[in-house]
């Protein structure tokens, strides 16, 4: 049996991470927006019967390095996927998803997430599957994907990130993503 380890991306206490606060009042704090959607993301897979566990239950940052501590507890005795949520920054369009250099079972599982998006965001840019070098990808013992669900810093972008059927679109394009994963390559879960 496979486990979903789920990672909200950063805390209360993190600086910055959040859009500019839009000309209706409006902001997006990252925090606030990953952790609502890791908990549709939980909820999903629980009523789809896929065990999941919640890394980081706090509203505090937690360090990376315990995060992937958590993380590596459970993979040690589970098959795990870990899927750490985020919202984009820096001037763009679109989703991305990220895996480490050269984990190709991670990379074979990003190109799926790839291939479901359009399902989910008809007419939005998926700005491809990436590598990086990022700790909660490079230190866990199991397989790691970094989401970057369209940019908090664009306003057109945050507005679906503020959203109702914004938010329950990015569940519903992890949780189609991740039993695809499970269907091709887990077929006996």
């Amino acid at each position: 049996m496979v486990t979903i380890l789920l990672d909200n991306g950063h805390g209360c206490d993190t600086p910055g991470k959040r859009s500019p606060v839009w000309p209706d009042g409006s902001q997006l704090l990252e925090w606030e927006f990953n952790r609502d959607i890791v908990s549709r993301i939980a909820a999903l897979l629980d009523q789809a019967g896929i065990p999941c566990r919640q890394l980081v239950p706090e509203a505090n940052d937690i360090a990376l390095s315990e995060r992937c501590r958590r993380a590596n507890a459970i993979a040690r005795k589970n098959d795990c996927l870990l899927i750490s949520v985020h919202a984009n920054a820096g001037g763009g369009r679109g989703g991305e998803i990220f895996s480490y250099p050269g984990a190709g079972q991670s990379r074979q599982y990003a190109e799926i997430f790839g291939e479901n998006w359009s399902r989910f965001f008809p007419g939005l840019r998926f700005r491809g599957c990436k590598e990086a070098n990022f700790v909660i990808l490079r230190d866990t013992r199991c397989p790691a994907l970094l989401t970057e669900n369209l940019f908090m810093d664009n306003p057109d972008d945050c507005k679906i990130l503020l959203s109702e059927k914004g938010k329950e679109k990015i569940a519903l394009w992890h949780i189609g993503s991740i039993q695809k994963i499970l269907e091709q390559f887990f077929p006996n879960r």
